[in-house]
């Protein structure tokens, strides 16, 4: 048994279904249909919440992989997160405007943000945190 193998994963339905969803190129829901289909049991759910579920879990998957393929391609010079921003330093920063800034909502709005500020003050990294 490999290590993508789930156990009772050895019945021949299982067999053909890894070999189809392999050829699909759908490793999310061949890596996680079995699971979630107890889970589905368990919780009583019916056949289309059970597959909605899978789909909702391959498109994160997807989309989580193509933005860090994005991310690589732009050759950012290093990919930090808003959490390992050092609020200390520059000595004034208004935290809240910036950690509001994050939310992105000025994309939704259509508007532009603008980081003004001297060398050295942390501006573009800060901008390539916001799309990470």
């Amino acid at each position: 048994m490999s290590k993508d193998d789930h156990p009772g994963d050895e019945h021949p339905d299982h067999d053909s279904l890894n070999k189809l969803l392999l050829r699909l190129q759908l490793p999310f829901i061949r890596a996680n249909y079995h699971e979630l289909a107890q889970t589905a049991a368990e919780q009583q759910w019916n056949h289309l919440e059970y597959l909605k579920r899978l789909i909702e879990g391959e498109i994160a998957r997807r989309e989580d992989k193509s933005l860090v393929a994005r991310i690589r391609r732009a050759r950012f010079p290093l990919t930090k997160t808003l959490d390992q921003f050092q609020w200390n330093w520059p000595k004034k920063i208004n935290r809240p405007q910036i950690q509001n800034l994050f939310r992105l909502n000025f994309v939704e709005q259509k508007s532009n943000a603008i980081f003004l500020g001297g060398v050295g003050l942390g501006k573009n990294p800060s901008v390539h945190r916001a799309w990470s």
